[in-house]
């Protein structure tokens, strides 16, 4: 304990003075990757692997979810109603919603991600019936965080920054104008002070088993002929100078390229004096490299998903262990999914809200914005579903058909259509004996 106690470390004055001139630059505060310093198309590049593409594509649509709703900010609020009923319909008119919310999950990924939202004014009669003009909101442009840069603004008190978005036909980064900065969107991933505003994406985690994997896939294609083909050695006259005992670049040149030529074409040719063969490798390095490739893909795997078990097996200890695992990757994607509830709410409802905020103070509901949600989906037995879905009715508690119908498979029935009658109800032998001696009875 006495050696650790005169340990000076200096990771604190590293890190504040670092951080400071981050802010200090007066120009652009960098993000502070890694990996994009060093590739700047390294997202690019790293979606082009298979394994990579299918994972973060995979959890993508997880977060993004296909049902949607809004719900009220207050329990019980009297314009609660209301005002969940005016902001469902004016959300409901966003063109690609789906793609839109699958654009902004890729923080995650990317560290940030932004959308800007498009609109135009329409009459509608919403709420008491009276025609008024709604700013409703049409579609969501998706904008890489590359188009976006955060520049410092340093006073003599204080030291902030804001965003800055590149215009193409300014060739240059400008100032958003207070209408462009409403209906901006800005999605950041685990946003913590040494992100600088960027966000952490799993894309710094990623790269350098995307690295490792990229080098031992390219060591494999080579492999593959020489482990297929074997090595082919030649023992020829003249392979050596006779004046000076070296061996004659010239002759065992010209046998290289000789050869090369004939394996290529599928035939052999040489002298009867010559001593040509092929060696076959052992399969061990082969071995090495296949278990290389399996460890990344597992890793790369867990660390997007939280698990590198599917539910496939259906026994057995695999079995359990996926189904924990499984529930691991839903805490990971529930999460995400609130984090991006959060921000639809506060940016996309706070945008809706602000740009039609005469009409909302006419209906009374202004001060009660309600908040979006994603449906926490999870797939689920449909026989299970059922099951508990009758014990519940059982119970009297009041169930929407729309759910039941949604978790267990069927659609609702068009008009004309042919339907599945329910089985007449069968009474016990003896209870039907009982009635008929109860009707006779009283009969006169």
């Amino acid at each position: 304990m006495v050696a650790e106690l005169r340990i000076r470390n200096q990771a604190g004055q590293i890190y504040s003075r670092a951080l400071s001139a981050a802010y200090r630059g007066g120009i652009e505060i960098h993000d502070p990757s890694i990996w994009a310093g060093r590739e700047p198309e390294i997202e690019d590049k790293m979606l082009r692997d298979a394994d990579i593409a299918h994972a973060v594509q995979y959890r993508k649509h997880l977060i993004a979810g296909r049902r949607w709703n809004v719900e009220p900010q207050r329990d019980g609020s009297p314009t609660a109603p209301l005002s969940t009923f005016v902001a469902t319909e004016l959300l409901a008119t966003i063109k690609d919603f789906t793609n839109a919310r699958l654009n902004l999950s890729s923080a995650f990924f990317s560290g940030s991600r932004f959308g800007f939202i498009h609109g135009r004014p329409k009459i509608l009669t919403l709420g008491d019936g009276q025609p008024r003009t709604w700013w409703l909101p049409e579609r969501i442009e998706d904008m890489d965080k590359r188009s976006f840069r955060l520049k410092p603004d340093i006073t003599e008190d204080s030291i902030g920054a804001h965003w800055q978005r590149y215009d193409i036909q300014a060739q240059e980064f400008v100032d958003l104008s207070p209408q462009a900065a409403t209906r901006l969107i800005r999605h950041v991933y685990n946003d913590d002070q040494g992100s600088l505003g960027h966000g952490r994406g799993l894309r710094d985690a990623l790269g350098w088993w995307w690295y490792a994997k990229q080098n031992v896939f390219d060591e494999s294609l080579q492999a593959s002929e020489r482990f297929a083909q074997g090595i082919l050695t030649a023992a020829v006259d003249g392979a050596r100078d006779s004046a000076t005992g070296l061996p004659n670049e010239e002759v065992i040149t010209a046998w290289k390229d000789v050869l090369e030529d004939l394996r290529a074409r599928n035939v052999l040719v040489h002298d009867k004096a010559d001593e040509v063969s092929t060696v076959q490798v052992q399969g061990e390095g082969w071995q090495l490299m296949k278990d290389l490739r399996d460890e990344f893909r597992s890793t790369i795997y867990t660390l997007v998903m939280g698990a590198n078990l599917t539910t496939s097996a259906n026994e057995g200890g695999s079995y359990a262990l996926a189904a924990v695992q499984e529930n691991s990757t839903e805490a990971l994607i529930q999460t995400d999914r609130e984090s991006l509830e959060e921000t639809l709410t506060r940016h996309l409802m706070g945008c809706v809200w602000k740009l039609n905020h005469r009409n909302l103070v006419d209906l009374g509901i202004h001060n009660d914005m309600p908040k979006f949600s994603l449906a926490q989906e999870k797939r689920e037995d449909p026989l299970q579903r059922a099951q508990v879905a009758q014990t519940v009715s059982a119970m009297g508690v009041p169930i929407s058909v729309a759910d039941v119908r949604d978790q267990t498979g069927f659609k609702k029935p068009e008009d004309g259509e042919e339907l599945v009658k329910p089985p007449a109800p069968t009474m016990d032998p003896l209870a039907a004996l009982g009635q008929q001696f109860k009707a006779g009875a009283a009969t006169p």
